[in-house]
């Protein structure tokens, strides 16, 4: 299941802009309809499921902003699949193979299991013999398809609009792009050794159209009736010298302007759950500690909510997206001012990338930032940084440039 969104008819507010024709998470819900996934009996590992993601782009079916020029990737709004079979590496080295059937149905054939015993021992030894590192001369990295002082001309921009109070934050990014790694799956793999995050992904969509994400922040887990979201916000370098690298952290955790900037996405955080969860069903569990990662510190926050899941996905993504931490506040503002300067649309990047067990429900999606996009023998990712009225241009386009050296430095790494 893959769409591209449409303006729909509708007449726009002012100095906004129309929906999107349709929903897609309320496709995706219908899609699913009736299906109960119980993955109970798999050692806590979800048995697949449906796993997709929906882009940035797909916001506009549940907020009113100006439509931006089509990203060239070429990529859909939004892309869903069912997988009724999946591996799961086991913390002692084991591999399983999961495999749902339909409760009360027609169990598999002698014959199709053992098909599929035979395709998971296949892609065992695969996975097992996947070894070697692409060389440094067979990857050219991607450079910054903008000048950094158009960069810091925007965020001036949106100072500008800041101190007239407009908005109070606002994410912008830009784009780097370049000739596409030979091997992507090998390539991936190196990048996530060198930045392994908890929401790392890589999606196949067609033989040219390929996403691999290794991001660090989780917008959405879903158990049940409970709700949690961990956005990000602010960022600091990471040094080689131990104590060096401790007053960063500690520069970071103490610094007015980046725990302002968490705070206001925070809020935002509790006012989009607050659209599903009763009164008083909102909490904040952490208003932000530092985690470390390869290249950076970030601050996170985690945020938790009740909800009466009979809502659906549909009401989830209809009250969350886009993401809070990617957007700014207040968002529709913010998202105008986004289309504005940045005029492309931004595709998968910082959409949301997860999977969906419908029925309990159970989901969990990241956001998708330190994402790059393969297509047309092209490598494309955009880096943002969230702007506010004190933030200095030059520094802001230097945070940019740290948060795209997961992938440069992965690269130089596996060539030494």
């Amino acid at each position: 299941m893959a769409g591209k969104l449409r303006p729909s008819r509708r007449t726009p507010q002012p100095s906004r802009g129309p929906y999107a024709d349709h929903d897609p998470a309320k496709r995706l819900e219908e899609a699913c309809q009736g299906e109960v996934w119980d993955d109970s009996q798999t050692d806590g590992g979800a048995v697949g499921g449906w796993i997709g993601w929906f882009g940035f782009e797909c916001g506009h079916a549940w907020e009113p902003w100006p439509w931006a020029s089509a990203n060239p990737d070429g990529f859909p709004d939004y892309a869903f699949s069912r997988y009724r079979r999946s591996l799961k590496w086991t913390s002692d080295g084991r591999m399983l193979l999961l495999w749902a059937e339909l409760e009360g149905g027609p169990k598999g054939e002698q014959a199709e299991v053992l098909l599929e015993c035979k395709e998971f021992l296949r892609l065992a030894a695969t996975e097992n013999q996947a070894s070697g590192f692409l060389s440094h001369q067979e990857f050219i990295p991607p450079v910054p398809s903008e000048t950094p002082s158009a960069y810091q001309k925007k965020v001036t921009q949106l100072r500008q609009w800041i101190g007239e109070g407009e908005l109070f934050q606002a994410n912008l990014s830009h784009a780097f792009r370049g000739p596409a790694p030979p091997q992507p799956r090998l390539f991936y793999q190196q990048i996530r050794e060198h930045q392994p995050t908890e929401m790392s992904a890589l999606l196949e969509l067609d033989s040219d159209h390929t996403l691999m994400s290794w991001s660090p922040e989780r917008f959405l887990s879903v158990n049940g009736n409970q709700l949690a979201t961990f956005p990000i916000k602010g960022t600091a370098p990471r040094s080689d010298v131990e104590q060096i690298d401790q007053r960063f952290q500690q520069a970071l955790a103490t610094s007015s302007k980046e725990r302002a900037e968490l705070a206001m996405i925070v809020d935002m955080a509790r006012h989009d759950l607050g659209r599903l969860a009763p009164p008083g069903g909102v909490s904040v569990l952490n208003e932000g500690e530092v985690k470390s990662f390869s290249t950076l510190h970030h601050r996170v926050a985690q945020v938790r909510a009740e909800w009466d899941s009979s809502q659906g996905l549909a009401a989830l993504m209809r009250a969350t997206f886009p993401p809070a931490s990617v957007t700014g506040a207040p968002k529709v503002r913010a998202l105008q001012a986004i289309v504005e300067l940045e005029q492309e649309a931004r595709g998968p990047y910082c959409g949301c990338f997860g999977y969906w067990l419908p029925g309990q429900p159970r989901g969990d999606f990241s956001v998708l930032i330190r994402t790059a996009m393969l297509s047309q023998n092209k490598i494309s990712l955009r880096v943002g940084a969230g702007i506010v009225w004190d933030s200095q241009p030059e520094l802001e386009w230097a945070e940019t440039l740290l948060k795209a050296q997961y992938l440069i430095r992965g690269c130089d790494a596996a060539a030494r």
